[in-house]
């Protein structure tokens, strides 16, 4: 294996399973016959667009999702560097925010910011997910159940770091806090899980973004379009019947 044909193998990672089951052959097939030969990285243009393909193929829910879990395990590391401030004070009640003394003022909104947008988006993911899943169909009703677990295990995550930050108002020194560290990685560990669970077709062919198909004017088969515009043609594109 040629190191070009490796690192696009590794971009090709940021497509769902079931669509590298379908297409990942053929598409790495077209990027290896498009290099010039003796290449060993991918040009920025088809590396950027495995990336955008990749982020469209997955869909709108998984990128909801994985923004909610980012947000989530940002909050674990922030609660750890609020931890290893001494006499922070809480500020807000609702939503619950503490300042320590110094705070720059950019890392204080950004936090408000962060934690309002998380709210926000908690009940949206939950729906989204249930709704991308088709979970009212008897066969998706593990996966539907699963992700809803995952939801409650975000929440649970959350209010875990926001319990221990309160409960350590008031104190006269501050402390690396090796529990909201575990929090950031248990974060990471549910964003593969969420993935997990999405990586799953869509239950209608017309719901993947990332084909179309197109006719040619003379009667041919029609032609499938990846996310990324690099794959190749369907053989006998353009050949008459």
């Amino acid at each position: 294996m040629s190191p070009l044909e490796r690192l696009c193998r590794w971009l090709l990672l940021g497509y769902p399973a079931w669509y590298r089951r379908e297409r990942a052959e053929e598409m790495l097939g077209t990027l290896l016959e498009a290099s010039p030969p003796g290449r060993k990285w991918p040009s920025f243009r088809d590396a950027r667009a495995l990336v955008a393909g990749g982020l469209r193929a997955r869909g709108r829910t998984w990128s909801l999702s994985m923004l909610w879990v980012v947000i989530g395990a940002g909050g674990a590391i922030y609660a750890t560097v609020v931890l290893s401030q001494p006499d922070y004070n809480e500020v807000l009640l609702i939503p619950p925010t503490v300042e320590w003394a110094g705070e720059p003022q950019v890392i204080y909104w950004v936090g408000q910011i962060a934690e309002l947008a998380w709210l926000l988006l908690s009940v949206p993911v939950l729906v989204a997910g249930f709704v991308r899943l088709r979970g009212w169909r008897p066969r998706r009703w593990v996966r539907a159940a699963a992700w809803a677990g995952s939801w409650v295990a975000g929440l649970a995550l959350m209010g875990q770091a926001a319990d221990w930050v309160g409960a350590g108002l008031g104190a006269t020194r501050g402390v690396l806090s090796v529990r909201e560290l575990a929090i950031c990685a248990a974060w990471l560990l549910l964003g593969g899980a969420m993935t997990w669970i999405l990586a799953v077709p869509p239950a209608r062919r017309s719901d993947v973004p990332s084909t179309s198909g197109q006719a040619s004017g003379n009667g041919s088969p029609h032609v499938v379009e990846d996310p990324t515009g690099i794959a190749g043609h369907a053989t006998g594109v353009g050949q008459p019947r």
